[in-house]
């Protein structure tokens, strides 16, 4: 059966292109925000994925969940040696020890998220009502935190405060839509699992049967087993 057009995702799409169009030009003008590995990379990401939702091809949730966890995985790295860039900023060692820390916490919350929702899309272990509140409430403590940090990295200037609030707001964008990409699937249960493979054997017992490598008493007692 064809699978609904999502109408939620179409807007989530739209709204991460243009967010992330005036986060990339607040922050080529007014310099970089410090909270991912580079803007430029920001952009050519949230493109990518925009594009995704707004066109909506098969199985395009998987694409789009493999993409954010390349993407989380290369902010954690940005996280790990971003210590000397943040420290020339704040200029302060418990300042940038903070800073740091909410910021691989942040990251770390963000690959959590997108590796719940790339097993949700491929392969449901859990179900979805856990899955959503799992991922809504890594994602908020995750946005709080990038908010947080971000007053020590803002200088008190409008120009500033307005690109830091533009970056802020671009993953706000993203986030949202990653929410409303888990949707309603069955989980895979391991009965599921066992009837598959049952009926597997059936038709192995039948295949040997029909070519006469065994006689119809043993595929009828082979049969009563399974």
């Amino acid at each position: 059966m064809k699978k609904k057009y999502n109408t939620a995702l179409l807007s989530g799409g739209i709204a991460i292109l243009l967010s992330q169009i005036a986060a990339f030009v607040l922050q080529d003008y007014f310099g970089r925000s410090y909270l991912t590995l580079a803007f430029q990379l920001d952009t050519f990401i949230m493109l990518a994925i925009s594009f995704i939702l707004i066109l909506q091809f098969k199985s395009f949730d998987k694409f789009i969940a493999i993409i954010l966890v390349i993407y989380g995985a290369f902010n954690l790295i940005h996280g790990v040696s971003s210590n000397y860039a943040i420290g020339q900023v704040v200029g302060s060692l418990e300042v940038e020890v903070m800073v740091v820390l909410g910021l691989l916490i942040g990251h770390a919350l963000f690959e959590i998220s997108a590796l719940f929702i790339l097993l949700h899309s491929t392969q449901p272990r859990f179900e979805t009502k856990f899955t959503k509140k799992f991922v809504l409430i890594s994602l908020i403590i995750a946005l709080v935190l990038f908010s947080g940090i971000s007053v020590f990295l803002t200088q008190m200037e409008i120009i500033q405060i307005v690109k830091t609030v533009g970056s802020i707001l671009a993953i706000g964008a993203l986030y949202i839509t990653m929410y409303i990409l888990v949707e309603e699937k069955p989980v895979v249960e391991e009965k599921s699992i066992e009837v598959g493979h049952q009926s597997s054997r059936l038709a192995e017992l039948e295949r040997l049967y029909q070519r006469g490598i065994i006689t119809k008493d043993e595929y009828e007692s082979r049969k009563s087993t399974l």
